[in-house]
């Protein structure tokens, strides 16, 4: 393989989107080789705690749960790729959303049902089609979040047609839905809040320190859905979006702590890309899912130490044996590493460094 230079390999791989759960991505641009590492490039070393410990802002998260343009489009989204058929429209984060639709339409007047399923038809041929993280998608996420309860979309700078198709659906989805949807979401706000008083500092001082990065000065902003994806939550890097689902299983309880730090880590995955380039052998290929692999057991080892019954997320719904970030490998190769390597540091004992220089090391023996 010709090598790429340093930006072009970030820029390809950070095109691979994340997503919580065993979402895998159209498949991105081969691995780059890895340029000889110089002192320019070289992060700087992580000692152990206490030295490493990163400041913990004191607001850690800012939520938003009445937007109305976001939340019909996640709702048509799911239902759409229901109508579609499509495979994940059976996962449980979004399994429900056709038997609550059925519900919701026995309200409505005849022609409004006519033009609710339009509209879902509507999606189910165009927006469905494509992966939540696509960046067509993404795009119409960040603008509908701008708008919050907004009287109209337009003037966000969306495609014509799906303006026409949101503007026919909102007075219909504001009737039968969204008062529900929007006390669910205020309700797992209310929830997932009193963790964060409880344990945010420990969880975030734990990633932060393992990172050695530092967490958001005025928060991570979190944009609480009805519903999202298949995986119950995503994020994108590109716009630094966030959207958890406030009625999945996968964000109840100590499992919405792990499922926000999950998806807040992704916003470091450029950074991460580059300590382990600046680590990497002349020549050697960074498998694309290592950084995933990390955020799954970095977060769920966070949360488990704060309980030690808790089962982090990629165990209790089998997230290893899968494929992450299109990798052509399951995630299952990088596990014995992460244990043998990279959970000393999460201990405390080594460096960041010498940590990630040795996963590297592990993970491109696996990944051949």
């Amino acid at each position: 393989m010709n090598r790429l230079p340093r930006a072009l390999f970030l820029t390809l791989l950070l095109v691979v989107a994340h997503a919580s759960s065993a979402q895998a991505p159209p498949p991105a641009a081969p691995n780059a080789r890895a340029t000889p590492p110089s002192s320019a490039a070289s992060p700087a070393g992580v000692q152990s705690p206490p030295a490493a410990a990163a400041a913990v802002p004191s607001r850690l998260f800012t939520f938003e749960t009445d937007e109305f343009w976001l939340n019909l489009h996640h709702f048509l989204y799911v239902l759409g790729r229901a109508e579609a058929k499509l495979a994940d429209a059976n996962e449980p984060s979004v399994a429900r959303a056709p038997k609550e639709a059925e519900r919701g339409v026995q309200s409505l007047t005849p022609g409004e049902r006519t033009q609710w399923s339009a509209a879902v038809r509507a999606y189910a041929a165009g927006p469905s089609q494509k992966a939540a993280l696509d960046e067509s998608m993404v795009t119409i996420v960040h603008a509908l979040g701008d708008l919050d309860d907004a009287p109209t979309v337009a003037g966000a700078g969306l495609d014509a047609a799906l303006v026409q198709t949101l503007e026919r659906a909102a007075p219909i989805y504001r009737k039968a839905w969204w008062p529900a949807h929007r006390a669910a979401n205020r309700a797992w706000r209310s929830a997932v809040q009193t963790l964060i008083d409880r344990d945010g500092a420990t969880v975030i001082g734990f990633v932060t320190r393992a990172y050695g990065l530092p967490w958001p000065a005025a928060g991570q902003p979190v944009h609480v859905s009805s519903y999202a994806n298949f995986g119950g939550a995503y994020s994108s890097w590109r716009t630094g979006t966030l959207v958890v689902s406030s009625q999945s299983e996968l964000n109840a309880g100590l499992r919405a702590l792990e499922a926000i730090v999950h998806e807040s880590m992704h916003q470091w995955d450029g950074q991460v890309f580059a300590a382990l380039l600046a680590s990497a052998p002349q020549g050697a290929l960074v498998p694309r899912d290592l950084t995933h692999a990390m955020i799954f057991y970095t977060a769920g080892e966070a949360v488990h130490r704060l309980d030690a019954t808790y089962v982090p997320t990629a165990e209790a719904y089998e997230i290893w044996p899968k494929r992450l970030s299109g990798s052509a490998f399951p995630a299952q190769r990088l596990r014995p590493a992460l244990e043998d390597v990279w959970k000393p540091w999460l201990d405390g004992r080594g460096t960041r460094d010498a940590a990630l220089e040795a996963l590297l090391e592990r993970a491109i023996a696996v990944s051949r």
